[in-house]
């Protein structure tokens, strides 16, 4: 599945190449091309990614680098970075715990394809829509997918290490941490910082109301990782797995869970996208 995401974006990125783009864009999609690279490789050889991750990372980079400007092209970075570092971070707080169901857990698997594209399907498609319009919102809907993307990470990663209390987000009943639709208040402050982090990138923009598109980012960034809990709490209770397709690298549990990154992503994404229309 997430292959033939990597051929469509791939086609799309060729032909706003070859007939949209003028000689500056072109510039910037061959430079944009060149640093995915060198970044997807850097975290394949730093574990981070599979190596078959690397064609949805260079892909994906290309469309950020090229296509959507040097403010979107740093956010994302940040977002990478950070989180592979928080998610090594977590690894080795939680192995210096003595966690042994945490290290026979998937969790210590690189990142594949599909969770590229989990976390950068409505980021690299509001870009592209950015790119051949130019409306502001656009922009915007890109900066809160992407976001909301930090923002869960960070709460799962920051918020599953010493945790304390764990409740359940829809009944309030007290669960495992690192279960889906689990919060904690570590994990809640870490998501709201993820948010901020982000947000803080569209004043390096050209916009003509940055803080009130920084406000829009943050909120709904946030509310996206809320969103991503309250979708896995509902998941969980209704027993609902889908099958995960037969190259995935986990398992059904694990397809589920980036079904509701991509879900939760996007919804947060649009809601922004209709309030700053209706707003500015």
């Amino acid at each position: 599945m997430y292959r033939i995401l990597n051929y469509i974006f791939s086609f799309i990125l060729i032909y706003l190449f070859i007939l949209e783009g003028n000689i500056e864009d072109h510039l910037h999609i061959f430079l944009g091309f060149l640093l995915s690279i060198l970044v997807a490789y850097i975290a394949f050889f730093g574990n981070w990614i599979s190596l078959d991750a690397t064609k949805a990372v260079v892909i994906f980079g290309s469309i950020i680098f090229g296509l959507g400007g040097w403010s979107l092209a740093l956010a994302v970075l940040a977002f990478f970075i950070t989180s592979n570092l928080l998610t090594r971070w977590n690894r080795v707080q939680r192995e210096a715990n003595t966690d042994k169901k945490f290290r026979k857990s998937g969790n210590s698997k690189r990142r594949d394809g599909y969770q590229i594209w989990a976390n950068g399907f409505w980021i690299a498609l509001f870009c592209i829509l950015w790119f051949l319009s130019g409306s502001g919102a656009l922009m915007a809907a890109a900066f809160t997918a992407l976001a909301a993307a930090t923002a869960d990470t960070w709460a799962t990663e920051v918020g599953t290490v010493k945790p304390g209390k764990t409740v359940k987000i829809n009944t309030f009943q007290p669960v495992r941490p690192g279960s889906d639709g689990g919060v904690s208040l570590k994990g809640t402050i870490a998501s709201a910082l993820g948010a901020l982090l982000i947000a803080g990138f569209v004043f390096t923009t050209d916009t003509t109301f940055p803080l009130l598109l920084f406000m829009i980012v943050f909120i709904f960034g946030f509310i996206g990782s809320v969103i991503d809990s309250y979708l896995g709490a509902l998941i969980t209770d209704n027993k609902i797995r889908l099958k995960a397709p037969s190259d995935f690298s986990g398992n059904s549990l694990m397809f589920s869970n980036s079904f509701v990154n991509w879900a939760s992503t996007g919804t947060s994404a649009l809601i922004a996208l209709i309030i700053t229309n209706l707003i500015i």
